[in-house]
This record gives C-alpha cells, structure tokens and sequence, in this order.
C-alpha cells in the first residue's frame, strides 16, 4: 500500500479510536468504529489491497453484529456478558488496529494483523447466541 494511503488510515483510524476512548454512548462508539470500515472502502477505491479488503469486510461485520445491541436494550440486557465489556474490548481492539497503522511494516505485521482481526471476530461472536452460549460456558475470553 502507498505510504500516503497508509497515513491516511492511521490518521482517520487513530482519531476514530480516540474517539471511542472518550465518548461512553454505545450508539456514539459505534458511529465512530463505523470509520474503520467506511474509510477502508474509501482507500481500496484508490488502491486495491487485500489486507484493506479484509478489514473492511471484519470491520463492517463486527459493527453488523454488535450494532443492534445499541439499538434494542433489551437484546443487551439478555447477554451473559455485560454490554460495558463489549465496547471496553471494542474499543481497544479499534485502537490495536489504528496504532497497526501508524508502525512501519516488519516480518510479523501480517500475524500482527491476524491477531487484531482474531480478536474483533471474538468480540463480535460473544453478542451471537452461540458466542453468548460459548462465554457463558467460559470457552470464549475477552
């Protein structure tokens, strides 16, 4: 990828996990992790990458999954695992990603990159019945 578009993504990834960081509404994180896959989208239309393609297909996901837990407080409130814990992990998962970007590349970038998708997936599984299932049982760690 371009140095330029890479900057571009640490810059909008960095101030949307800042963001999340400051902001407590479930709602107002999720409109800023929405950046994560919308200015993926934005980059890939400029420079086709498929790391990018593969964050913004989690991203958007992850955001698909989790959304409605903002929207209906009841669906929330029927989880085995506090809605507070999902958006505390979201968040630093958002900022693992941003802070991804802002690094030169090395040898392990792509396992870097493994691991931080690895980790938005199991955020997003435990909202799911069966991930909710999974947690409650202990099999499934945040």
């Amino acid at each position: 990828m371009h140095k330029e578009l890479k900057q571009r993504l640490a810059k909008e990834y960095g101030y949307a996990a800042t963001r999340m960081q400051e902001v407590t509404d479930p709602a107002k994180k999720m409109f800023y992790f929405s950046v994560f896959f919308g200015e993926a989208q934005r980059v890939l239309n400029w420079e086709w990458d498929r790391d990018l393609a593969l964050i913004h297909m989690v991203t958007h996901q992850v955001y698909t999954q989790i959304r409605p837990t903002t929207q209906t407080p009841i669906l929330g409130g029927l989880l085995p695992i506090d809605a507070t814990t999902v958006y505390e992990k979201l968040t630093q998962v958002a900022s693992d990603l941003a802070a991804y970007f802002e690094k030169t590349e090395n040898d392990d970038s792509r396992e870097e990159l493994r691991q931080i998708l690895g980790r938005f997936a199991e955020i997003a599984y435990v909202v799911s019945g069966n991930g909710s299932y999974l947690y409650e049982k202990g099999l499934v760690n945040l």
